[in-house]
């Protein structure tokens, strides 16, 4: 007798039935469902992940306690130095305990009380300290205050840009910034314009149809401009100011960048030098809560403009690395106000290679993995006559003929590449097309299907040149020891540094004084984004296929060539007859 066992699996219950083969008629034996709770939680109606609320926990748990831990360097900074009454055993007791025995002495209670009906806050000590020469303990209390704040920094490789001008803006400002004329301005933003993919390929003063939303947005931001140079086209520099204001507009901003420009302009129209003196003269209205403010522009600017008034010298004006800025006593505040520690890293969380399973799958990101899927994807292409019964492979000079216009700053339509292909003024079209014409042309991809571009690739091209895969630097530098080495880095290391650094103005200096970049280079170098996320290989396996693919191999038999070599006996394998 065959029974058969049926199960319908749902997110919250299994329903089964078992049924008879061999019976006439009805043959179900039996049936039933089990309901279990749900994975999710519902609250109003409204789903959510489990996980996702002891998330949001660990989450509050580990910002509370690195705030501690600033807290901590701060507290034991001051103490050092007389501006805080503790003692570093205190201090030091603190941390010990798990920062849960926070220190009781009464000297530092009263150290951090406030007095309502005196006007005595924190912020009357950071307005104070910006403007006069105070006592340690006051200083003090205007640096604790500050650590205990810290505002809000902007990372170079956070991707949670909340709008596509917020991304564009600063990089047009900086393209706009070094141009000396409207023609060199028009010049080089109809060619970024154009390898963002709002520009027609043949016309670059022709705009794509069909755009989604945030392309619509750069087109009006282009036209606009465009506007802005002709209504001043006897005035190049108001007109290049027009341009600068109009690229930092409030609405081309996301919400927390356009909140700190608000306190900004406040500042500015109230006269008040530092954040500290703005709150103050907003304590007493109750309108300083939920407020966004710039660690570099609002916190480090005030604590610069303290240290002066306090006579807290060591201070280098014309270093750009807030890291280098400071020494003595200065470096040492900003190091324990502004200490971050280091986050952990995700490398274990990478998932990895399909076929070397030891080693983590690479980044897309990596220029090595960029020319592997460009190959892949060309030895992918077809292309037929109406005249020819079938499609056929590219041949390899067709190949390379498409190679440079992967070169480029934006992912593109699969158009470009057949434009590439067919005779001037010859038709073409998807391969199951009708039309009837000897001078139509057949392609396996549809015209509107769309082709990752080498972005990564194209930027290093950009600013480094042609050689940018062979070119090395080298420069001196010191090591752990404070010891002069010899150093010496290819492209590979430049994506490693992309993709690490946290700080364009660190990418800045590196360029212009270790790889001897002019700056315009250089500020290219530093704007350079790399997209956050992975193969399903490795470096290693992808180093191994991509000779293969580049000569014409499909994929499967350049996966099956790249391990051959392991399969076959050395003797045979190194012998060239």
């Amino acid at each position: 007798m065959a029974k058969i066992l049926g199960l319908d699996l749902g997110t919250n219950s299994i329903g089964w039935a078992i049924r008879d083969t061999e019976i006439d008629g009805n043959q179900i034996l039996d049936k039933g469902v089990r309901i279990f709770s749900e994975g999710v939680k519902s609250e109003k109606g409204i789903e959510s992940s489990r996980a996702a609320e002891r998330t949001a926990y660990r989450s509050a748990r580990k910002i509370k306690y690195r705030r501690k831990l600033r807290k901590y360097e701060t507290l034991k900074v001051l103490s050092e130095n007389g501006m805080c009454p503790l003692s570093i055993q205190e201090v030091e007791d603190w941390k010990k305990s798990g920062f849960k025995n926070y220190p009781m002495n009464p000297e530092f209670l009263k150290w951090l009380r406030t007095s309502e009906d005196e006007n005595v806050n924190p912020y009357f000590f950071r307005d104070k300290a910006s403007r006069q020469k105070v006592s340690l303990y006051e200083l003090g209390r205007a640096f604790y205050h500050i650590a205990q704040r810290h505002g809000f920094l902007s990372n170079r490789l956070d991707q949670s840009a909340e709008g596509i001008l917020e991304e564009h803006c600063p990089k047009i400002e900086a393209i706009v910034e070094d141009l000396n004329s409207y023609n060199e301005i028009l010049e080089n933003l109809r060619e970024y314009f154009f390898e963002t993919g709002i520009l027609d390929d043949n016309e670059k003063s022709g705009y794509v149809k069909d755009l989604d939303e945030g392309d619509k947005k750069l087109v009006s931001l282009y036209k606009s401009i465009q506007a802005i140079i002709k209504k001043n086209d006897t005035d190049f520099e108001k007109g290049k100011a027009e341009i600068t204001e109009r690229l930092n507009k409030k609405d081309v901003l996301g919400k927390v960048k356009g909140k700190i420009k608000d306190i900004s302009q406040a500042m500015t129209d109230g006269g008040f030098k530092t954040l500290g003196q703005y709150f103050f003269s907003l304590y007493n209205k109750g309108k300083i809560r939920n407020q966004y403010t710039s660690r570099e522009e609002h916190y480090l600017e005030e604590f610069i403009i303290i240290c002066k008034v306090q006579g807290i010298d060591s201070i280098n004006e014309n270093e750009k690395l807030s890291e280098k800025k400071f020494d003595g006593l200065a470096k040492d505040l900003y190091k324990a106000i502004f200490f971050q520690r280091p986050l952990k890293s995700q490398k274990g969380l990478i998932g990895k290679c399909s076929f070397e399973t030891s080693k983590s799958r690479c980044a897309i990101s990596h220029p090595d993995f960029e020319e592997y899927r460009m190959w892949t994807y060309l030895n992918t292409i077809k292309i037929g006559t109406q005249s020819e019964k079938s499609l056929r492979f590219l041949t390899q000079e067709e190949k390379l003929k498409l190679v440079p216009k992967f070169y480029r700053k934006n992912d593109f339509n699969f158009e470009v590449l057949a434009k590439e292909l067919v005779e001037k003024g010859a038709s073409f079209g998807f391969y199951k097309s009708s039309k009837k014409n000897d001078y139509f042309y057949w392609f396996n991809y549809k015209p509107t299907d769309s082709v990752s571009a080498c972005q990564v690739s194209a930027s290093l091209k950009n600013v480094i040149g042609e050689d940018w895969k062979t070119k090395t630097f080298n420069y001196k530098t010191l090591n752990a020891k404070k010891e002069a080495v010899s150093k010496s880095v290819d492209y590979k290391d430049l994506w490693h540094l992309l993709s690490v650094a946290t700080s364009d103005v660190y990418l800045y200096e590196y360029a212009k004084d270790k790889l001897g970049f002019d700056d315009k280079s250089a500020k290219a170098f530093s704007k350079i984004k790399l997209k956050k996320d992975f193969a399903s290989l490795s470096l290693a396996a992808i180093s191994k296929i991509l000779p293969y693919i580049k000569e014409g191999l499909l994929y499967s038999h350049a996966v099956f060539m790249a391990n051959i070599e392991n399969i076959v006996d050395e003797n045979i394998w190194k012998d060239k007859k």
